[in-house]
């Protein structure tokens, strides 16, 4: 159909521009142009990287039946292993893909019923990986809904249950690789993190959670919403398997284009597992260690999570040979939170509404045009709270206070510099992952406020090493007594932050801390 002096009216208003009367006829046959080009392209063939399904075969595909599904955490079951692989590095393991990482011929769940029948065409290049090091991926795992939630009662498929306590929130968003990793489901998981969406689900059920150097890991191939705070990496129950599985998965690929300067190609990765080995229960001899004053101190911290922490951190000075553990002040860290959700809500609501540029990625179009955009009203209303809130708050800022992105990111930037300054004087940083541990879930229908309160302490400490770009990871110290029933021991987990590229000397101070303590019994 051609442009008609009525689309072009509809157009301009949608832009708040009114045409002059007699530029009409121009820029209706301007605008007939530009359709054509768009006709081109969308009429050509897509270009994504197509997997070798002789080579890797995916077989047993089946959505799981409620037997083999007691924690409500598989999306999907398959087996798939590489015939040939090149490594042996993860031989033998079964491996769980957090159900926003494409794996071809595998339905990909989204944790939503806004849309449906998305299955991938390629595999993320962390999948290729896995199965080039020799593991069988037997499944993908349950994430919130659209990923956006730090609470595992979002999701379609039903709420996922912590492996320590059922009917307690096993976190989120990467909440089902959580539960199928500590639950022993599956040897290793891959998940991944837009404000603390792998070490939350780590904390909340006593795993390793590690959010990489931003870029280090490739996030081709994933279903993001804003790539500019998004991150892959592993989650795993000892810390030299997240060790030898960020290995596995770090390095360029040639096409995240989020890859700059200082990302290793993945011959250079350093050999994490292997520095683990060779320094033991040393790793962490000689480091200087910064207490994070201010991630002790928000309105949300428990003081069992506080006093877990703080025994924690005694371990390091008192039995691991560290020459400093003291208190280091980071003022601006209290602001962290706010800021990235200004970053994060405003770039996410592009995102999710599809119009996000500037990528020089794999584009998956595919799940683009299963969207349907703009979403109607049905596909909105079975979204969570969490999406719907999202949405609104998006809006509200790109209408009212359109700078307000831009001052984030600068801002953003500034908080870098003050952890650079504090991590300048001190080898890595330490403070609760969480400022709570696990809590019993909320009602499925929950009010919109209720649902988001119960994701109180959360993000706290998390969100802002997204927005900065550190890696961090989330280490299993302890359990203590829930919040809501004392009877009920939960995990408990304290964050290493460390400088860009260093993430061996955080493996390796997390290493130490395993080799000295049954973190179970502490």
């Amino acid at each position: 159909m051609p442009v008609t002096k009525e689309d072009l009216q509809r157009i301009a208003t949608a832009i708040s521009y009114e045409i002059p009367e007699q530029d009409v006829d121009d820029f209706t046959t301007l605008l007939e142009r530009a359709r054509q080009t768009f006709e081109t392209v969308s009429a050509m063939d897509d270009y994504q990287p197509t997997p070798d399904f002789n080579l890797t075969p995916r077989l047993d595909v089946h959505f799981p039946e409620k037997a083999e599904n007691a924690l409500n955490a598989w999306a999907w079951r398959c087996s798939c292993a590489h015939t040939s692989p090149s490594s042996t590095t993860l031989k033998g393991k079964t491996v769980c893909l957090k159900d926003n990482i494409a794996l071809a011929q595998v339905p990909c769940l989204l944790g939503t019923e806004s849309f449906t029948g998305w299955t991938p065409k390629t595999d993320a290049t962390v999948a290729t990986r896995v199965l080039e090091a020799g593991a069988e991926i037997t499944g993908k795992a349950v994430c919130e809904n659209l990923s956006r939630g730090a609470v595992s009662v979002t999701a379609a498929t039903g709420p996922v249950h912590n492996p320590f306590a059922r009917g307690y929130s096993a976190g989120g968003s990467s909440s089902g690789t959580a539960a199928l990793v500590a639950a022993g489901a599956v040897d290793l998981g891959v998940g991944c993190d837009q404000g603390g969406s792998m070490r939350i689900p780590a904390a909340m059920c006593g795993l390793y959670g590690f959010k990489p150097t931003f870029g280090l890991v490739p996030y081709t191939g994933i279903a993001s919403n804003d790539a500019s705070v998004d991150f892959v990496g592993p989650m795993t129950r000892t810390c030299l398997e997240c060790a030898t599985l960020l290995e596995v998965l770090a390095g360029a690929d040639g096409l995240d284009d989020r890859q700059g300067a200082g990302c290793p190609f993945p011959g250079q990765v350093p050999c994490y597992a292997d520095e683990l080995r060779a320094s033991g229960a040393d790793g962490a001899k000689g480091l200087r260690i910064g207490i994070l004053k201010e991630g002790l101190e928000g309105a949300a911290m428990n003081d069992a999570v506080k006093a877990k922490f703080l025994a924690a951190a005694k371990v390091f000075i008192e039995k691991l040979g560290a020459a400093v553990v003291e208190e280091v002040s980071v003022p601006m860290h209290t602001s962290s939170r706010a800021i990235y959700s200004v970053m994060s809500k405003m770039g996410n609501h592009m995102g999710m509404l599809g119009r996000a540029t500037g990528r020089r990625q794999v584009m998956l179009t595919d799940l683009a045009e299963r969207k349907g955009l703009p979403y109607t009203q049905d596909a909105l209303s079975k979204m969570s709270a969490f999406s719907h809130e999202g949405l609104l708050a998006g809006e509200l800022g790109w209408s009212e206070y359109p700078l307000a992105y831009g001052k984030a990111v600068n801002l953003m930037r500034r908080l870098r510099d003050s952890y650079d300054t504090a991590l300048r004087q001190y080898d890595v940083l330490i403070l609760p992952t969480t400022l709570r541990a696990a809590f019993p879930l909320p009602p499925a229908d929950a009010s919109p406020v209720a649902h988001m309160e119960a994701g109180r302490g959360m993000t706290e400490n998390t969100a802002g090493f997204n927005g900065t770009g550190h890696p961090a990871l989330a280490v299993p110290v302890g359990l203590v007594p829930s919040e809501a029933d004392p009877g009920v021991m939960v995990p408990c987990s304290l964050q290493i932050v460390g400088k860009f590229w260093d993430e061996a000397t955080i493996l390796k101070a997390a290493h130490a801390w395993e080799q000295a303590v049954d973190w179970k019994s502490f």
